[in-house]
This record gives C-alpha cells, sequence and structure tokens, in this order.
C-alpha cells in the first residue's frame, strides 16, 4: 500500500504534466486539424533559449524563463507564417502540412546540435558572487512516507492551472467562442466573418507557450539536449486523442488518467514498459470508444 501511494502520487504529477502537453498539442490540432508535430520545436528552444540567456547574457533564472517561453512563441509564429500558411494559401492537404512538420521536427534537433553542441546543458546561473550554480533547488518534501519534489508540486499546481486558464479562455471569451466555431465548422465559421488566420495565430501561440512552459520543466529538473522534445510531443498526441479529440478538457483528463496508469503499472512492470502501457491503453480505448475516453461522438 506505501508503494501504491507513492505511486500514486507520481502519477498524478506525471498526469498534470501529461494534461499541459495534450493541451498544448490539443488546442492547435483541433482547431487547425494540423498534425502539428512540429511543437516540439517551441518546447527545446524555450529550454535553450533559458540556458543560453542565464550562461551568456547573465540573465537571472525568472527572466532566462520568460526569454524562453518569448522565443517559443515566436517560433510557433514563425512555423505558422512560413510553413503553414503558404501551403494552406495553397490548398495543401492535411498531410503536406503534416510533412512539413515531420521536416522541420526532424532538422530541429540537427540545428540544435550545430549552434550548441551534441553535450547536454543543465540550467546554470550566476549567483551574487559571480559563480555559475545551479539555477533551481529542488527540494525534497516527505509527507507521511511520501515523496514529492518542490518541481512536482509546482507542476501540479502550474500545469493545471494553465489547462482552467485555457479552457475558460475557450469557453467564455467572445474570442475563444470563435476558436470553438471554427473547430466545429470552419466554413460556416468563415462564412460569417471570422478570421480565420487571427484564429490560427492565437492557438499557435497558446499551443507553442504551453509547449515552452513544458520544456522549462524538464530543463530545470534535468537538462536541455537537442532531442528532448520530441517523445514529449508524441506523448501529447496521444494524451489528445486518448481524452477525446473534440475536447480540451477530455484531453486534460485523458492525461491525468494516462499519468496514473503509466505509474501504477509499476507495480507489475518496470518503468521502461510505461510507453507500452500507454499505447496499449490508448489501442484499447479507441477500439471501445473511436472518439476517446472522454470525447462526443460525432453525430
Amino acid at each position: 500500500m506505501a508503494l501504491f501511494a507513492q505511486l500514486t502520487v507520481t502519477g498524478i504529477v506525471l498526469g498534470s504534466f501529461y494534461a499541459l502537453l495534450g493541451m498544448s498539442f490539443g488546442v492547435v490540432y483541433q482547431t487547425s486539424k494540423i498534425f502539428h508535430l512540429a511543437n516540439a520545436i517551441p518546447f527545446a528552444a524555450a529550454g535553450y533559449t533559458a540556458v543560453w540567456t542565464a550562461e551568456v547574457l547573465h540573465f537571472p533564472f525568472a527572466v532566462a524563463l520568460l526569454a524562453g517561453l518569448v522565443v517559443s512563441a515566436l517560433l510557433g509564429l514563425l512555423i505558422l507564417a512560413l510553413g503553414y500558411f503558404p501551403l494552406i494559401n495553397r490548398g495543401a492537404t492535411l498531410l503536406a502540412l503534416f510533412l512539413v512538420s515531420l521536416g522541420i521536427t526532424v532538422a530541429f534537433p540537427n540545428l540544435l546540435q550545430i549552434i550548441f553542441g551534441p553535450q547536454n546543458k543543465p540550467l546554470q546561473v550566476y549567483d551574487a558572487e559571480g559563480e555559475l550554480g545551479t539555477a533551481f533547488d529542488n527540494k525534497i518534501f516527505n509527507f507521511a512516507n511520501l515523496t514529492i519534489t518542490l518541481i512536482d508540486l509546482l507542476k501540479i499546481i502550474v500545469c493545471w492551472l494553465l489547462v482552467v486558464l485555457v479552457i475558460v479562455f475557450v469557453k467564455y471569451t467572445r474570442f475563444g467562442r470563435s476558436i470553438t466555431a471554427l473547430r466545429t465548422n470552419p466554413t460556416m465559421a468563415a462564412a460569417v466573418g471570422i478570421n480565420t488566420r487571427l484564429v490560427y495565430i492565437v492557438v499557435f501561440v497558446i499551443g507553442s507557450v504551453l509547449s515552452g512552459i513544458a520544456g522549462l520543466f524538464v530543463t530545470a529538473e534535468f537538462v536541455a539536449s537537442p532531442g528532448m522534445a520530441l517523445q514529449w510531443i508524441l506523448i501529447g498526441f496521444i494524451v489528445v486523442f486518448f481524452g477525446g479529440i473534440g475536447s480540451l478538457g477530455g484531453a486534460a483528463l485523458g492525461g491525468l488518467v494516462l499519468g496514473l496508469l503509466s505509474s501504477w503499472s509499476g507495480l507489475f512492470l518496470g518503468v521502461q514498459f510505461a510507453p507500452i502501457v500507454m499505447f496499449a491503453a490508448l489501442f484499447i480505448i479507441l477500439l471501445v470508444r473511436p472518439q476517446g475516453l472522454f470525447g462526443k461522438a460525432a453525430v
């Protein structure tokens, strides 16, 4: 029971992070129907920007994180403006858009290696004495034989706060209703005067910033590395289809469920089998409910 309790805490932390990844991928995919694999680029770019600005420009920790988020948003817009919009204007298929996304996603880690080298990059900042040291003190807390770190607590709080903010924005604001209209019926949305390009710009900024925040969490807890993003973005894709393609809240809850399942599998399997558990859960859910765990069936 003690192990189960600890795995549950770990699963909640992991599921919260998965929910953020699912929201990042889902807000773009559900609105544009673009399989935005290149969302891995803002993820990695945020981490590397924070590392570089802290070490080279001597930015304090908070400013380095903010710089990472700004760069992630700008790169998301750059991908949209130079990669997707030209193809959309020419009536390209979704497959063509996916191939562009795949190509730049594969190329970006190589670009990072050329610029920063193949070595892992820890996030370090300069202290008052001018010495370069660890940027974040990841304290460990013990409660009733349960262990959790400060970053884990921040993941739970920040991830769910962001999930709620995005859902509230989409459901209860005027512009959010434009996003919903475009997601539900693109032809009718264009007919009533909704600016499709502006909606795309907003959802890509939201998705890229959320991806950048996830990248900053990984960088602060571990390191920045050229290939750091792809596995996490693939998890975001699994979360969206597992939780429900047409539901942002469903995607977030699906991330929590997958996180718990992955963690609980440690009772019977090794940690290395967690990806198999996730894909198996996705396969079973899509067999039983093609619309996803919390999605609504198409009428």
